[in-house]
């Protein structure tokens, strides 16, 4: 492979869209052209009717984390028609694949949430770490390794997007120091997981809001730039900032790259 080949690629984007509840990373993924939305936090059709009331948008809910990768397997054997891909949110997923991995042991939701619970308790790893934080990274790995063997297809998708809630948590006070660690993390079941998948990714966008101290409205705005205890990163020439309030984000971002392009 050559660096130079296959340039029409670089429209497309294979990103993680991070942040608070709240942000706008739903609202900014639905902005990309022909989406398809693996819907785990069920809060379709709502968000598309309030902020895409003309738009087409294909959305699916599912019961187990099986039948979604079939769907998966089935694109990749044959074609998907959709020109953008998203999977809102990771946190959620990472619940249904807790659920299936119970359902696929026999046991019935009273019993998982007893594990569960019981697994936050000194016996934590005992319990929990063979059957299930193992089967969520396992499945994680497959899935986000199928969506970049469809992504590195010349056909559809052009764009997939992962959702996905982070979490401010702090550590004990330490013993020598007394500080106290600050960290901002994905909200998944196991640490491993959460720290690995944003390694995946080229593209790690950070959404927030801010207030608008004249107006007293809040803007929504992203940054493809590490900010304070957040990752992000982009491989494109992006703004620092992007307001993309009553905007259309992947319209802002389209820009942003085909400007960039008139100055190599």
């Amino acid at each position: 492979m050559n660096t130079q080949d296959n340039k029409d690629r670089e429209i497309g984007t294979f990103a993680l869209f991070k942040g608070p509840s709240g942000a706008g990373k739903t609202v900014g993924a639905l902005s990309y052209p022909t989406p398809f939305l693996a819907d785990f936090d069920k809060k379709m059709p709502a968000i598309a009717r309030k902020h895409f009331p003309h738009k087409s948008i294909e959305y699916e809910q599912y019961n187990d984390i099986f039948t979604y990768c079939d769907q998966l397997t089935s694109w990749i054997n044959g074609s998907c028609p959709y020109e953008t891909v998203i999977n809102d949110s990771i946190t959620s997923m990472v619940s249904l694949i807790l659920k299936s991995i119970g359902m696929a042991k026999g046991e019935g939701m009273e019993q998982m949430m007893k594990n569960m619970r019981n697994a936050m308790g000194k016996f934590k790893q005992d319990l929990m770490s063979i059957d299930y934080y193992n089967a969520e990274t396992r499945i994680m790995e497959h899935i986000i390794e199928a969506h970049k063997i469809l992504f590195a297809r010349p056909e559809n998708p052009r764009n997939i997007i992962f959702v996905a809630h982070i979490l401010t948590t702090e550590s004990a006070p330490d013993l020598k120091t007394k500080l106290v660690t600050k960290t901002r993390s994905i909200v998944t079941a196991g640490r491993k997981v959460a720290a690995w998948i944003p390694t995946q990714f080229d593209e790690v966008y950070l959404f927030g809001t801010s207030e608008d101290y004249e107006t007293q409205k809040v803007k929504h705005m992203m940054t493809s730039e590490t900010s304070g205890e957040d990752d992000a990163k982009t491989a494109f020439h992006l703004s620092q900032f992007t307001d993309f309030t009553n905007n259309n984000l992947y319209d802002l971002l389209i820009q942003q790259r085909a400007g960039a392009d008139l100055f190599e």
